[in-house]
């Protein structure tokens, strides 16, 4: 009994004994392992900020790249790099590497294929040195927050934690392993986010530079589809420069203000909105009045351009000739209340939304109380006194004509995927307004293709097919050093005029008259679209 009691004894202490080693080993091996597995010096050169595209997606932001060498300091990195940089580069890399610390250096477009002394990676650069829509995208700041435009409001949905590194394997004693591979994260430049804009990058590009080969110094240029209401091409003038926006701050001319989305003086372009009120309200497109040049009101002269007496007009005349006696006679019938609400309906007095926590400015509308004083319901009806309004409010009508009398809210970001590609964002347009009936959109289609053809607008009139539109001059209140009134000048319009597609809005800050400054933008644009096979 007593031979049995220790041979059991013995066993369990050598079962005991085989799982204490077992334990062991297996906990030493463990910690090994998490030791090797996290015993790396990183070098991180950039933590990724999702693009912005642009409907067609082409990116409006990280379209090019700086390439770093990354390398490790060991005798063949330094032997390698030597024989492979610029002397200058080699100088940047070498001081590190030297001291025996892992190095990097810009070599801009070069690439050097990977191997275990160094790698090659590939930063984005946000912006480039052509920004594009640089108003709309907006900027960030040294931080990497964002502080404007798309780039302010979608930053929560551009930030993420992917990281552009090296890692180099090190030993117990922190020396790098010469012979390991350098570890790196490919999802850096192989992600699958971004915030999708409805921004055509084609026509973005041509709108960009049509306004800057104008003569509009300060201004904007706005197009629109005109049947969805998206913004295809936004840009203003002056511009900036992203990565610099400290030289820009004090800059008079306020070149980080976006004037597309601002409000200044309209003019002559809201007669078009006086004239769909009339139609609306039963009077007739033959409503005849004689211009004699000037018209009193309430002991107040008002003009018509340098005077002029226009004579005998019905409606597409008044339009043609932007003739401010007709639409003053024209505003007395038709009413205050009845023009309010029409100005209403076509989102004048309301700021727009572009793009969450993107707004446009609602500019001024004159109260009811105010309109009951005969001069300024005068001066409204040619788009003057205190009244102002923004380029989205003025592209409003154009849609609105050029899509049977509804339109749909100006927009400008479609949807938002997050690195993995999941979409985390899909924005849904608003409901069309119906503004106006489609038989006084169709009159005032055809008395709009005659402003072009016959009137004020010709210089916006295109070769090949006919655009509509409507130029304006408004007086702003405000006088230079030389005592010369300052003026707003418009064009707004759409193309082509019998099957419409594109709605344009150009303003000039500082103008001359809209049929100089603005409308031959509008064609220019207006004709260089039409050259697109997709037309």
């Amino acid at each position: 009994m007593e031979k049995r009691v220790i041979a059991v004894f013995l066993a369990f202490c050598l079962i005991m004994g085989g799982l204490c080693l077992r334990l062991y080993t297996a906990t030493t091996d463990t910690k090994a392992a998490s030791y090797i597995s996290s015993h790396y010096k990183n070098i991180t050169l950039d933590t990724l900020r999702l693009p912005i595209y642009g409907c067609d997606g082409e990116p409006l932001v990280n379209r090019t790249c700086e390439n770093f060498v990354v390398a490790k300091p060991t005798e063949a990195a330094v032997s390698l790099l030597y024989e492979k940089l610029s002397a200058k580069e080699f100088d940047v890399i070498a001081t590190p590497l030297l001291q025996g610390n892992a190095g990097y250096v810009n070599v801009g477009d070069k690439f050097f294929e990977q191997n275990t002394s160094y790698v090659t990676l590939k930063k984005f650069v946000r912006y480039g040195d052509n920004p594009t829509a640089v108003h709309l995208v907006g900027y960030v700041n040294s931080d990497g927050n964002g502080v404007s435009g798309i780039e302010r409001c979608f930053d929560s949905y551009m930030k993420t934690d992917i990281s552009l590194f090296a890692g180099f394997l090190c030993d117990v004693n922190g020396d790098f392993v010469s012979g390991a591979e350098i570890k790196t994260d490919t999802f850096y430049n192989n992600h699958k986010g971004g915030v999708y804009l409805t921004v055509d990058s084609v026509i973005q590009s041509v709108a960009q530079e049509e306004l800057r080969a104008s003569s509009i110094k300060k201004g904007a240029v706005l197009v629109c589809d005109t049947q969805t209401g998206e913004i295809r091409a936004l840009a203003s003038v002056p511009e900036f420069d992203p990565k610099n926006v400290g030289d820009f701050l004090d800059d008079k001319n306020s070149p980080l203000t976006n004037r597309a989305l601002s409000a200044y003086p309209v003019g002559s372009v809201f007669k078009v909105v006086v004239a769909a009120c009339a139609l609306e309200n039963g009077i007739s497109k033959n409503f005849s009045y004689r211009c004699q040049g000037a018209v009193q009101v309430d002991g107040n002269t008002f003009h018509c351009n340098n005077s002029v007496a226009h004579g005998l007009l019905n409606m597409e005349g008044a339009l043609a000739h932007s003739c401010n006696c007709y639409f003053i006679e024209l505003v007395k019938r038709v009413g205050s209340k009845a023009l309010l609400e029409t100005a209403g309906a076509l989102g004048f007095g309301n700021s727009t939304e572009i793009a969450e926590d993107l707004f446009s400015a609602k500019g001024e509308m004159p109260t009811a109380r105010e309109l009951k004083i005969p001069g300024n319901l005068a001066n409204f009806s040619f788009g003057q006194g205190s009244f102002t309004a923004t380029p989205v409010q003025i592209i409003n009508v154009f849609n609105a004509i050029a899509n049977a009398g509804k339109y749909t809210s100006p927009y400008c970001v479609d949807f938002v995927k997050a690195a993995n590609g999941n979409t985390v964002y899909d924005f849904t347009s608003k409901a069309p307004v119906y503004a106006m009936s489609k038989e006084t959109a169709d009159t005032l289609s055809k008395m709009l293709t005659a402003v072009v053809s016959e009137g004020t607008a010709k210089n916006a009139a295109t070769d090949g097919f006919l655009s509509a539109g409507k130029t304006a001059t408004a007086q702003t209140g405000i006088y230079n050093e030389n005592g010369e009134e300052q003026l707003c000048t418009w064009f707004g319009g759409f193309f082509p005029a019998d099957k419409p597609r594109y709605s344009v809005v150009i303003l000039a800050e500082e103008g001359t008259t809209g049929g100089e400054d603005c409308a031959p933008v509008f064609k220019a644009i207006a004709e260089r679209i039409a050259q697109r096979k997709d037309f």
